[in-house]
């Protein structure tokens, strides 16, 4: 169970026979007849406030996570303690799996909005995958998904403008949210609760450098960011300034 003083249990969760989001989180692949078998496996359904960590780098990884609700932050910390932001994570994806029984977190999780999270047990997972290859082969392509946005934030941070990296970073999470029908296509405007430090962190600039690009894109007539939301001015050229190209659907 999720040992954490600011998470609370929602009391009537959410089955998982009836899951809205079910068609982007892990498992999509069970057959219908092992929907209420994965359901068992379910420690609860969460609640977390914005600002809190679902799980911290370097900690025993006893849980993963399907995310049901909200944004979350996945980041590692540096030795001066900035943090690198990684990915965010949206309502499906599935975070904080360890292959290994005795594993540490890789990263750490922080909650962007208020998140609703559906918890696992490692050991549970385990063993589900050694009985069904169909989730086996499903945690392997997230994974491989997640490598490769990484490796996609690295080569943006070093060799991308700082314009570019934004772009880039704004028209990926378009595209994901596009999938989750959260973007309203006739004016492409769509939520967007990071923070200028959080994005900064994504794309490795500092907020006020972040600022600074964000008033150009407004200016050269490419998006607007105020309010909690993004409203994108000029799609076809935020992709070209981003060289954004989609690989994985996630």
């Amino acid at each position: 169970m999720l040992k954490n003083k600011q998470a609370t249990v929602i009391s009537t969760p959410t089955k998982c026979a009836d899951c809205p989001i079910r068609k982007k989180a892990l498992f999509q692949v069970i057959a219908e007849e092992y929907v209420q078998e994965a359901e068992t496996l379910r420690t609860a359904q969460y609640r977390l406030r914005a600002r809190s960590h679902l799980y911290q780098e370097s900690a025993l990884a006893a849980m993963a996570y399907t995310l049901f609700e909200g944004w979350l932050l996945l980041y590692r910390t540096h030795s001066d303690g900035s943090r690198q932001g990684l990915k965010v994570a949206l309502p499906g994806d599935f975070v904080g799996y360890a292959p290994l029984a005795d594993g540490l977190y890789s990263h750490s999780s922080l909650a962007v909005t208020d998140v609703v999270v559906c918890g696992f047990r490692q050991a549970d997972l385990h063993a589900m995958i050694d009985h069904h290859s169909d989730i086996a082969r499903h945690i392997t392509n997230i994974q491989a998904r997640q490598l490769a946005t990484c490796e996609s934030n690295v080569l943006g941070l070093g060799r991308k403008s700082a314009e570019q990296r934004i772009a880039h970073a704004v028209a990926d999470l378009y595209h994901r949210l596009e999938l989750r029908s959260e973007v309203d296509v006739s004016t492409h405007n769509m939520p967007f609760p990071l923070t200028q430090e959080m994005l900064g962190e994504l794309t490795g600039l500092t907020p006020v450098h972040t600022n600074r690009v964000l008033r150009k894109l407004r200016a050269d007539g490419v998006m607007v960011c105020e309010r909690q939301r993004v409203e994108i001015l000029d799609l076809p050229r935020l992709i070209e300034v981003g060289e954004y190209q989609v690989h994985f659907v996630n």
